[in-house]
């Protein structure tokens, strides 16, 4: 059963996954045991300090996260030319996982990164990934070897 912000957001991507660009699968949590698998972490947290190179950022305006996050989701795709299949997932409010084109992604960002939750993307092989918190953080890695 949707709740409220999983209603919204199919709505809003109504587009994208009509046509195909998108799909929308059911199994979050077993791309969750993949990040677990793949990625140090500590409970549900990846532990960055941990993940040589990550690149992180502490948000510190309120009013204007929304934006910085959205800077630095285009700022690591332009850094490390991130292309190619990748998967969303949110660690609360949506109990689905969305698979899309980085550059797909790229053009929805209004409607994924208002929704209250961590928001998780990373690419379909694993080979990174990127959080941007509802407080404010954001972070970035490569898989570690």
């Amino acid at each position: 059963m949707e709740n409220y912000f999983e209603t919204a957001l199919l709505n809003d991507l109504h587009g994208p996954l009509l046509a195909g660009t998108m799909v929308a699968d059911a199994d979050s949590a077993g791309y969750f045991a993949r990040l677990a698998q793949r990625y140090p972490v500590t409970g549900s947290k990846i532990r960055w300090s941990d993940v040589p190179g990550a690149i992180e950022r502490r948000g510190n305006c309120p009013d204007r996260q929304l934006a910085a996050s959205g800077d630095f989701f285009r700022a690591m795709v332009a850094l490390h030319g991130l292309h190619g299949q990748a998967v969303y997932l949110g660690d609360s409010a949506i109990d689905f996982a969305l698979l899309a084109p980085v550059s797909v992604f790229a053009l929805h960002l209004e409607a994924l990164l208002p929704i209250p939750q961590h928001h998780y993307f990373m690419a379909a092989d694993d080979a990174w990934c990127m959080v941007l918190s509802m407080e404010g953080d954001m972070a970035f890695g490569l898989r570690p070897s």
